[in-house]
């Protein structure tokens, strides 16, 4: 068969083994020689973390780069890459960090780089800036809705969660020209987190039932049943989804509305976290839960990688794109612990990194008594 006759998916299946095989002695091991190289290792490692279902060799890379990292970390043997970029590694891979962030963390490590090029840094910092100022407008198109909406005033329950809401709105959508559909995807996320509250923190077990017959009817004409601070939740809910749902007809002919009423129906009890729920379940230690959960994660991400090869091509890549950047925004939410509900000082120095705090831009200053040009941080 020829290679054109070949799916972009079957082709790259085939090729695997071939790509690997010059790092692989007789008996198909990965060779020891190669752990010399700290930046070749720390780039097999990032890039196992493309793998999809069944494909052992990345499997095998992943688990040998790791354990070689790990000796290294401790070790400080390379003067190229620094123990806090091999941490960082360790503790998530590049693959599932949010891009404008990792974009932000690259361009901080490439200043002190050597060979350093200052006209692509300047390039790069120039670039985050711009995109960052945009999220800024975003943001405050975003406050002045939320103060009109007033809902925090009239649920005083509710947690005022805008900033943490456009977060999200932010990992799904990073394009700047973007911007409908981020602030759109923000109000959402932000009404919902209202609605969680309203499950978790205030309505009683018989308003609720009342409150997902509601969702699940759609009809802003049949609330007389609710009690008046549902009736504010729902109306903000219905609208917001409706607006979004009218955008979405008018610009790619898709309905998306009965996706974001599912994404409204939260009829449902206490919710165990992952690991605590397999404990529970399987009757297990916290170590042997954990292992599992990073390992259904782990399996997880190879489907998604699978479906991102399969619709390379296809329009459908859009959507998968943001299934992918859903799952980016989990571990930046959630890694660390809940950076939705209760954000820690680190998630707090992220926020301010990806949207308050511009990058200082390396600018070249022509000099009239030097052949070498000066360098100077400015805004």
């Amino acid at each position: 068969m020829h290679i054109n006759d070949l799916s972009t998916y079957s082709w790259l299946k085939i090729t695997q083994a071939d790509v690997f095989k010059g790092f692989r002695d007789e008996d198909g091991k990965f060779k020891q020689e190669i752990t010399s190289d700290v930046r070749g290792l720390l780039s097999l490692y990032e890039a196992s973390y493309l793998g999809i279902p069944d494909e052992n060799v990345l499997d095998e890379a992943k688990i040998f780069a790791r354990s070689h990292l790990h000796k290294l970390l401790y070790k400080a043997e390379s003067t190229t890459i620094t123990s806090h970029q091999l941490s960082r590694a360790l503790e998530l891979p590049s693959h599932w960090r949010i891009r404008r962030s990792e974009a932000r963390w690259h361009i901080e490590q490439y200043k002190d780089t050597e060979g350093m090029d200052p006209a692509v840094l300047e390039l790069a910092m120039l670039d985050f800036n711009m995109v960052q100022l945009v999220y800024q407008t975003d943001l405050e198109d975003l406050n002045r809705w939320w103060k009109e909406l007033a809902l925090t005033e009239k649920l005083e329950f509710a947690r005022d969660r805008l900033n943490e809401s456009f977060l999200w709105g932010v990992s799904l959508i990073q394009e700047p020209q973007f911007s409908y559909c981020r602030k759109i995807m923000s109000k959402l996320v932000c009404l919902i987190n209202a609605v969680d509250d309203v499950y978790d923190v205030y309505g009683s077990p018989d308003e609720l039932q009342l409150f997902t017959a509601a969702i699940l009817r759609w009809d802003a004409e049949e609330l007389d049943e609710l009690p008046e601070y549902m009736k504010i939740c729902f109306m903000a809910v219905y609208n917001t989804a409706n607006e979004l749902a009218y955008y979405t007809i008018k610009q790619q002919g898709f309905n998306c509305l009965p996706y974001l009423k599912q994404a409204a129906e939260l009829e449902r009890g206490d919710i165990l976290k992952s690991i605590e729920r397999y404990m529970k379940e399987k009757g297990v230690s916290e170590e042997e839960a954990r292992k599992y959960i990073q390992w259904r994660i782990g399996e997880t991400w190879k489907r998604i990688n699978e479906e991102v090869v399969k619709n390379s091509d296809h329009r459908m890549g859009m959507y998968v794109n943001l299934a992918v950047n859903l799952a980016r925004g989990h571990h930046f939410m959630y890694h660390s612990g809940d950076a939705n509900g209760f954000p820690t000082e680190k998630d707090k120095d992220q926020a301010m990194k990806l949207l308050y705090q511009p990058l200082l831009v390396l600018a070249m200053e022509d000099s009239t008594t030097s052949e070498k040009n000066n360098l100077s941080y400015c805004r």
